[in-house]
């Protein structure tokens, strides 16, 4: 899904895409932080100020993607001769690890009242409605927010970005157990509040897998992983696709960011001349840009074809 919705964009505008929908984040974070903890106070409810302090949190990821991007967006230098693109997949890293956190905390703290009530018989306080609804305005809220950002990164290939997204979703899911906790209690009563750290245990878990996906996907990247099979299959189905050449072999790809990195080695008619040969090394390197983006850096090997076999196609 995310190469189909993957769109042609210089480096410029594909940051500041990056960039206006996490200041989005951000004040969307402030409005939410303060209205769960008024919520949170004045309704008596323990669970939607430890949401409102998850929302505060996602201000530290939002933050760290900025860095990120800003780092990123530096171009090659003598010192980086592949760009500064790590940079983007440190922030989600960061972000991961940052989710994983949170959702540690969220079952943590889901399973301190759990055994409260199994040691001591104490049921989580009665909560007012004024919880209920700030939850399901977080809901809605982060929710739009998830898919907005999710939206930017699929276009961009955006690894950070994509990470701040499954933050604002775990926020979502964090107010989903927050209103079912808060509601049944407000309004039912009783060991009805049990729901509460139920849910949030649930979600609490699914967070940290959540995190370990985003951080073990960017440990693979940042240790040198290969592109896709399917990405690699498309370099040689656009190698085979230029006339001149044969035999296209010790193909290596990898991302530096969302840089594709593609080093190539094909055969040519041993009697062409240098000329020639580049002008065929030429348009490989024109197709593959064309399907991998206008910044991805392409490194082409020539090949004469060997005497005895002849001409491979």
């Amino acid at each position: 899904m995310a190469d189909m919705e993957k769109e042609m964009v210089s480096a410029e505008e594909r940051v500041a895409r990056a960039n206006r929908v996490t200041w989005l984040s951000v004040w969307v974070n402030v409005v939410l932080t303060a209205a769960k903890f008024v919520a949170g106070v004045v309704g008596h409810s323990a669970a939607m100020v430890a949401d409102a302090a998850h929302s505060a949190s996602d201000f530290a990821t939002d933050f760290a993607v900025l860095v990120g991007m800003r780092l990123a967006g530096k171009p090659q230098d003598g010192d980086h001769p592949y760009g500064h693109g790590k940079y983007e997949t440190v922030a989600a890293a960061v972000v991961g690890v940052a989710l994983c956190g949170v959702g540690v905390a969220i079952a943590a703290h889901a399973v301190g009242a759990l055994w409260v009530w199994l040691a001591r018989g104490e049921l989580p306080a009665r909560p007012g409605l004024i919880a209920l609804w700030a939850g399901l305005l977080s809901i809605v809220v982060k929710e739009w927010l998830y898919q907005a950002t999710v939206r930017v990164a699929r276009q961009t290939a955006n690894d950070a970005v994509l990470a701040n997204a499954w933050h604002h979703r775990s926020d979502a899911l964090s107010s989903v157990a927050t209103s079912a906790g808060a509601g049944a209690g407000a309004v039912l009563g009783g060991a009805w509040a049990l729901l509460d750290p139920l849910a949030a245990l649930a979600v609490g878990l699914v967070l940290v897998k959540i995190a370990w996906d985003i951080v073990r996907d960017a440990i693979d990247k940042l240790a040198e992983q290969g592109m896709t099979e399917a990405e690699n299959a498309r370099i040689l189905e656009l190698a085979h696709g230029v006339p001149g050449l044969s035999e296209p072999h010790h193909l290596r790809s990898r991302r530096v960011g969302s840089v594709a990195v593609i080093e190539l080695h094909f055969r040519v008619d041993p009697g062409m001349t240098v000329r020639e040969s580049h002008a065929i090394a030429s348009r490989v390197e024109a197709a593959l840009r064309g399907a991998f983006g206008a910044d991805a850096i392409v490194t082409i090997h020539v090949e004469p074809w060997k005497e005895a076999e002849g001409k491979q196609s």
